[in-house]
């Protein structure tokens, strides 16, 4: 593996931080692999550090570049962590034939808020920048995707800073899919209290109502934010029995890149 920090911005935001790009590039392959750039959870305020690397590597060993985005956080507020992660695909983009890459193979992997952003990216790329940010496929873990629940409303509201009717729509996902919103797989658990069912069946919802190819999840254990990683390959479940989403997302990627059949 080659591992790598490069920054996303040609300078730092108003706020004097400059969003970072970690990449854990697969070596010794004779062939460009698809890459997964993951957005870490934390609600807008802050990065969640655990697992981050362990997930990365996971998607490595399926034969996956991978890459973790620290992007902006509060003070920041919407559009600035969205255009740190097209910035982000960007680049990567850019930087594609160099670093091993299939260029029309980027997948975005969202945590949380991280899924939040993932799902916004998707569904506003194309309004908040042009073909060179367009994600290829996007996994959304636990994301809060819509409005219609109350306290996911708030937590909108305050990643667009202000009770603003039209950034808030903007930034209520299941309302915002199109067209241009790419192939979607969706990871939620029943007892998740925070990111309810709700949040993935409305997104579900829209993605099915335009067209758009997807994979859905919704296992019965586990809590907001259980990742479940073991650290070596795959994720292990909390309840004894296999709800693994990564490897899930993996075989689901395979099939969408048209690697069927490849090992890692």
């Amino acid at each position: 593996m080659r591992y790598f920090q490069i920054n996303v911005r040609k300078n730092p935001t108003e706020h004097g931080f400059m969003p970072t790009l970690q990449l854990y590039l697969v070596e010794n392959s004779d062939k460009l692999r698809p890459i997964v750039i993951i957005a870490p959870g934390g609600g807008y305020t802050m990065l969640v550090d655990s697992d981050r690397d362990r997930i990365a590597m996971q998607f490595n060993a399926a034969g996956f570049h991978a890459a973790v985005l620290n992007y902006s956080v509060e003070p920041h507020h919407f559009p600035t962590p969205q255009q740190d992660l097209m910035s982000a695909i960007q680049l990567v983009r850019e930087h594609a034939s160099e670093w091993g890459i299939l260029e029309n193979g980027i997948a975005i992997c969202g945590f949380s808020a991280g899924g939040h952003l993932c799902a916004s990216v998707s569904t506003l790329w194309h309004r908040l920048g042009d073909e060179k940010c367009r994600p290829n496929a996007a996994i959304l873990c636990y994301g809060i995707l819509t409005a219609k629940l109350n306290h996911c409303k708030m937590f909108l509201q305050d990643h667009v800073g202000s009770d603003n009717a039209e950034k808030l729509k903007l930034v209520s996902s299941d309302e915002q899919v199109s067209e241009y919103t790419p192939p979607t797989f969706l990871y939620n658990t029943f007892e998740d209290k925070l990111t309810n069912v709700e949040n993935v069946l409305y997104y579900a919802e829209s993605l099915k109502k335009h067209g758009i190819p997807f994979e859905m999840h919704i296992f019965p254990k586990g809590a907001h934010g259980t990742s479940w990683c073991d650290g070596t390959i795959w994720a292990t479940s909390a309840q004894g029995r296999d709800t693994n989403y990564i490897h899930l997302s993996i075989e689901w990627m395979r099939e969408l890149f048209g690697l069927i059949g490849e090992k890692s």
